[in-house]
């Protein structure tokens, strides 16, 4: 199976989606708070580009809150920011969630002509793998990308870090490009230190320096919500197995 890592939300050129499955990553932090929301009973999660399309946007949906960041804080006016913690259950249960962040909104949106789009952080990672393999089973699928939200266009290594662990569980029958090659060895290398290896990123130092501690190590943690957010009619919910 052909496997293709992209870098960035915003790579310029796009292979073609139409026929592949696509993963959508942003560990810190879009990808691991909607995976959080959906586990907090969020009904839904609309991914935006703009402040004025969100804007926009909840005039259209009576209830829906607002969440998002700009430069990794919460945008003025709106009900949460990027953070996993603020969207707690008595917060977003029930709920529809419009959101814009820097990256991983953007990644979404650009991956929408996909067969299929995930949501994908290390806090779901098996169950991504495993819906994976139940795909391959229901569909023909010619190949996935994993899409790297990346930090204001430029690499990220929490997400190519996660990027290299889903390669690594989907076995060595692999077709990779460079960057997903790179993305599976650079995963190797950090695994007995994971956790220090995403607190040294650049993108991992930039939260702790404000204040963030406690999201890094969460979203830094594998494997604790078995939930599979999937893009469907411009909503990301929660994916029910065999939809």
């Amino acid at each position: 199976m052909r496997v293709e890592v992209l870098a960035t939300a915003g790579t310029p050129v796009l292979p073609y989606l139409e026929d592949k499955l696509v993963i959508v990553i942003d560990v810190l932090r879009a990808t691991s708070t909607m995976v959080t929301a959906l586990a907090n009973g969020c009904q839904a999660i609309i991914p935006v580009l703009t402040l004025e399309e969100a804007l926009k946007k909840r005039l259209e949906i009576p209830g829906a809150l607002l969440g998002g960041e700009r430069r990794a804080m919460q945008i003025e006016g709106f009900d949460m920011g990027n953070s996993p913690f603020d969207y707690a259950p008595e917060k977003v249960g029930g709920k529809r969630v419009i959101m814009t962040t820097t990256n991983g909104t953007r990644a979404i949106r650009a991956a929408a002509e996909a067969k299929a789009v995930w949501m994908a952080c290390f806090l779901n990672l098996d169950s991504i793998v495993e819906a994976i393999y139940r795909l391959k089973q229901r569909v023909l699928l010619e190949g996935i990308v994993i899409f790297c939200a990346g930090t204001e266009d430029r690499f990220d290594l929490p997400d190519t870090l996660c990027a290299g662990m889903i390669i690594e569980e989907l076995g060595s029958d692999l077709q990779l490009n460079d960057l997903g090659e790179a993305a599976r060895v650079l995963y190797k290398i950090a695994k007995p230190n994971l956790m220090e290896a995403i607190e040294q990123s650049d993108h991992g130092q930039r939260l702790l320096e404000l204040g963030f501690k406690k999201d890094v190590i969460y979203c830094a943690t594998a494997n604790i919500l078995p939930i599979v957010p999937a893009l469907v009619n411009g909503e990301v919910i929660w994916q029910i197995e065999g939809r």
